[in-house]
């Protein structure tokens, strides 16, 4: 069994922990209510979570982090890697997305793309929108369905952050 390390940062989207492989990131974990197990930090998870809280405060927009998808074949991989560059402060349609991605007419696996991302705001799911704008769903770090206003709000959250420091 691989030992996973990770550290919870509280953020006002809320709580938040990177998990490492100790080489990796491999997802993001996030919760509206404090995680049970203990803190068990590496330079990865460390790493992750300053340049998390950099985001958060508007002083970055490229993360630069060692990352490998929990889960991932190589083609969710290759939906990950065309999300990545997604610009800081835009938005794209689910079309434009799969069209990026080199599947155009497949806005429906762009969304599952979006929907099973193991690594949110690393890989910008939240960049990702419906034709004419609306937000789409967003699973949003809860439980919640991911057409749930809190979720669309911390969705929506991501976005103006982004455009207000873009």
């Amino acid at each position: 069994m691989t030992t996973l390390f990770h550290v919870t940062i509280d953020t006002p989207l809320g709580y938040m922990r990177p998990v490492s492989d100790g080489t990796c990131l491999i997802r993001l974990d996030w919760d509206q209510s404090r995680f049970s197990a203990p803190d068990n930090p590496d330079d990865v998870s460390r790493e992750t979570s300053d340049q998390l809280i950099a985001y958060l405060g508007g002083t970055l927009k490229d993360f630069r982090l060692p990352v490998r998808a929990e889960g991932k074949s190589a083609a969710g991989h290759a939906w990950l890697e065309a999300m990545a560059r997604i610009p800081y402060g835009a938005v794209v349609t689910y079309g434009e997305f799969a069209a990026a991605a080199g599947k155009p007419g497949a806005p429906r696996a762009a969304g599952t793309a979006c929907s099973t991302n193991p690594i949110p705001i690393i890989y910008p799911c939240h960049r990702v929108v419906r034709a004419g704008g609306a937000l789409g769903n967003y699973g949003g770090g809860s439980n919640l369905d991911p057409k749930h206003p809190d979720n669309l709000g911390r969705k929506q959250a991501l976005i103006d952050l982004e455009r207000r420091f873009a």
